[in-house]
């Protein structure tokens, strides 16, 4: 599937697993490291969904009486596998473009795929935020 990815649509990839999950210590590159990767994209501050997604993180947490500390990012070795969240957001992003007919994988594809998701980490962190997610994807 990467093969049909533009150029654009790579570098949120490798954004998204170099630098976010990587920063954040996750093990797994999932769809909020997407989010992340695709702050340009949406047209959301990069800031504002680092908030939003500290907030659900919290919040979650909160609502089974856990209070998480963090331990120190672990160093990682070789490339990062993708979790399902963003296996799923993968799959979505070439659903998108297929039912609009485009021969090639781009951002706002990605960023389709990230934001069509109804369960889950990114959108109850939007939720928390404010951000309409169906707003901003039809803003693509």
């Amino acid at each position: 599937m990467f093969e049909r990815f533009t150029r654009d649509a790579r570098r949120v990839v490798v954004q998204a697993a170099d630098v976010e999950a990587a920063a954040l210590g996750a093990q797994t590159v999932e769809a909020e490291h997407l989010l992340l990767a695709l702050s340009d994209t949406i047209g959301v501050a990069h800031a504002t969904l680092v908030e939003a997604l500290e907030a659900e993180t919290a919040a979650s947490l909160d609502a089974v009486g856990v209070v998480l500390r963090p331990p120190p990012p672990a160093p990682r070795r070789g490339s990062m596998r993708m979790g399902a969240s963003a296996k799923l957001a993968l799959h979505r992003s070439l659903q998108a473009a297929l039912a609009r007919k485009d021969r090639r994988i781009g951002a706002e594809h990605l960023a389709l795929g990230v934001l069509q998701a109804e369960v889950g980490t990114v959108p109850r962190a939007l939720a928390l935020a404010g951000l309409d997610r169906e707003a901003i994807a039809a803003g693509l």
